[in-house]
């Protein structure tokens, strides 16, 4: 009885720990997933005021770069969270593709609608988008 309360305590533990990617990184992995590189970059700024902007294009160009050498996307699975105020919180997430990770992060503002993404950024180095804190903590 003893180690059934252990293992219980543990998974309440666990689950309390549960990483919320967001709406929008979730919607934004559903679309690249179904209709390929192009739809993720719309989907994830969709609501943001950059939505449409488009310089955002190179980021689509970067992510054909990433699947040229990387291979087919497979899905994102969050890494750390941090919230920074009532209505702002980074999220640091792993893009998985075939061959290799992809980091990155994502600066989500909640509005009376939801939550939006306000930035964002993904490096194949690890480095480039997490700093140490994140990445050994």
């Amino acid at each position: 009885m003893k180690y059934l309360g252990i293992v219980i305590s543990i998974l309440f533990s666990v689950s309390s720990y549960a990483i919320d990617l967001g709406k929008p990184i979730e919607d934004a992995s559903a679309a690249y997933l179904k209709d390929g590189v192009d739809a993720f970059i719309p989907a994830l700024m969709k609501g943001s005021p950059l939505e449409g902007e488009k310089s955002l294009i190179t980021q689509s160009n970067n992510i054909r770069q990433i699947e040229a050498y990387y291979g087919k996307f497979l899905g994102i699975e969050p890494m750390r969270e941090e919230k920074l105020s009532e209505r702002v919180r980074l999220v640091y997430y792993v893009m998985n593709y075939e061959n290799s990770p992809v980091f990155g992060y994502a600066l989500l503002y909640k509005k009376s609608s939801g939550e939006i993404v306000t930035n964002f950024s993904f490096n194949t180095e690890l480095w480039q988008v997490a700093p140490n804190e994140v990445i050994f903590n």
